[in-house]
Formats: C-alpha cells, structure tokens, sequence
C-alpha cells in the first residue's frame, strides 16, 4: 500500500512528531508498504535535499520520499492558512496515489480514508470553544482516532468527549547501543529547550550537585537558547539522531522536569540505552513507574530533583535496577512492531 503520513506544519522541526513520522515510516517501509511524507512547509533545509536531511537526523536506514504543499521556505504557524491549504492540497494526495493517509495534527482533509494520531491536545485542550467545536467538528470526520498514550486518550474525552484507540510511539532499538555503568561518563541529559521542557529547573538541579561537592555536567539538546557559559553545561543544540543517541547511552541520567508530556520519546530513548530517567509527574505513568524503570518527581523544586539525582548517583544498585527494568520495558515499541499495529488499523479503515 501507498501510504501518506502528514505533519501538519513543518517536517524541518526536531520534535517527537516528525521522529514518529519517520520512524513509523521506515517500519511499513519494513512490512513493505510503500511510506511517503506530507507536509505543509519546511525551512533551515533545501526542498531537494530534505528527504536526505530526515534520513540523517532521524538514523533510518530508509529513505522517505518527502512532499511539501509549499514551494519555498515558510515561516510563522498561521493555522487557518495551513488548515485552507490541506483543504485545496488534499489533490496531492489523489495525484500521488495515495491508498490511506496517517495525519498528525488536525487538518480538514478532503480524500478518505484517513487516520489521525493525536500526539498531545495542544490548542484543542484550550478554553477556545470555537477552537474546540472545530477541531471535534474535523475528527469526526476521520476514519480512525489514534492518541499515543491513555493519558491522552482520557485529555481528548475529557475535552471533546470522543473516544480513541491508544497506539504507542516507536523506536528503532537496534540504534541504540547501551553502556556499562562504569563505561559512562559524569553527566547528565536534558532534551528540550522550549519552555514547557523546563530547562531551568535542570540548570538548577545540576548547579546544586555541583555545590554538594559532585563532578557532574549537564548536556542541553534541542533548539538553540542562551544558557550560561560555564563548564558544568555543555551545549549540543541541533545534533543528528546518532549523535544524541550517543549522549544518550554514555549518560548517567537523563533530567525531564517537564510541564506537559503526551508520552514522552526522550524517556523511552534514555531507557533503549539503559540510561535511568527522573521525570516530573508530566510524563504518563505508564511510561515511567516511579522506582521500576525511573523515579517520579511530583513538583518542579530543582531541589527536589538534584535529590533524586543524588539517590541515583550514589546507589549503584539502584541505578542497575531501573537500568535493567528500562531496557526490558522498552522492547514493546519496536518501531516494526508499532507499524504492524498500523497496518491493521489501515486494513480495517479500508
């Protein structure tokens, strides 16, 4: 089958959507579908070489055909544009010959039959009524619902009061090659620089550590910010895939003092590489259980969290236990094995 998967704005962005979108591809390019991307724009990147870029960034060992509604580089996130331009780009669709189409964000999309995955409410969670009455107004209009988590499953009813199937995120497990603990070296991951990742309350974790007396580092991955210049903060804005994967695995911990998750990639990344994770009580429960395969904080107190790290730090048995639990967890997200659960949602919208 020909099969559609549509960001809604841009397919440049490095965030968890465009990661399931391509890693999602690449497993029904395994079952032997034949993926393409859609997408309303892109910028940073050449329209010809974005289907290479997505290669790189995201390590698949799959190239995706990548389409764009609009010729030259966008800017900005005007919705009722986006929205009119799916409405008339729907044709694009038809031309290519696309049998379903997977979209992720809401679009009014003119061919059938479609899926939607709900990733996160965003502006549907919203006190907009009309927002909300038209986004409620387009879903039903799908063929399928999907939310990644329950915890979105439950944000959507609660908001919109319609029902969904819940299909976790995949990952590719075999890019991720896990260390010893005495392999890995005094630091610690943050992944995400916009404000509702929190990364000041990392900084501040890491700042009070250090004052305890511990040699420890915080790496900062995501879009670039300005942070302090010191040497307890090492920056990697903009990595490849590979390289954070890296950072990842030669880890201690990774930090996610996070004020919304709709699941959570970075947890399950930092647990493929056995690398424990402390978590606000953002992330859903059944991505991190608080002492199995991670430790829960339920606040956004750096103190708390440079704790939790502490605990983790001086307990070795401790950081083997919810190293182990992490690895075993994480292998039902197997990105082929997501994509499998796709391929029978699809053949049932057909």
């Amino acid at each position: 089958m020909r099969i559609a998967l549509i960001r809604r704005e841009y397919i440049t962005h490095l965030d968890s959507v465009n990661r399931f979108i391509a890693l999602l591809a690449e497993g029904l390019a395994k079952l032997s579908h034949d993926p393409l991307i859609m997408t309303w724009c892109y910028n940073g990147i050449a329209k010809d070489q974005l289907p290479d870029w997505s290669t790189k960034m995201h390590g698949l060992s799959t190239t995706i055909p990548i389409y764009t509604l609009q010729a030259e580089p966008c800017q900005g996130d005007p919705w009722l544009k986006i929205a009119w331009d799916w409405w008339r780009g729907s044709k694009l669709l038809h031309k290519e010959g696309v049998d379903v189409a997977i979209v992720n964000g809401v679009v009014p999309l003119r061919f059938k039959p479609k899926i939607v995955v709900i990733h996160d409410l965003g502006p549907l969670y919203s006190s907009n009524k009309l927002y909300s009455l038209l986004g409620k107004i387009i879903l039903k209009r799908y063929d399928e619902v999907i939310c990644v988590s329950t915890k979105t499953q439950q944000e959507l009813y609660t908001a919109l009061n319609l029902p969904c199937k819940v299909i976790p995120i995949p990952l590719k497990l075999d890019a991720y090659k896990p260390r010893r603990l005495d392999e890995r070296e005094s630091i610690v991951i943050h992944i995400g620089t916009r404000l509702v990742k929190n990364p000041q309350v990392s900084l501040e974790a890491i700042r009070i550590l250090r004052e305890k007396g511990f040699d420890i580092k915080l790496v900062m991955i995501g879009p670039p910010i300005q942070l302090p210049r010191t040497d307890a903060i090492i920056h990697a804005f903009s990595v490849t895939e590979k390289e954070k994967l890296e950072l990842l695995c030669k880890a201690k911990a990774l930090i996610l003092p996070s004020k919304y998750e709709g699941f959570s990639y970075a947890a399950l990344e930092a647990m493929a590489c056995g690398t424990p994770v402390v978590v606000s009580n953002a992330v859903p429960e059944e991505v991190v259980l608080n002492n199995f395969n991670g430790i829960r904080v339920s606040s956004f107190n750096p103190e708390d969290y440079a704790n939790a790290l502490e605990k983790l730090l001086l307990n070795e048995e401790l950081w083997l236990k919810l190293s182990r639990n992490g690895l075993e967890f994480i292998k039902q997200f197997d990105h082929v094995r997501i994509a499998k659960e796709y391929e029978a949602m699809i053949k049932k919208a057909l």
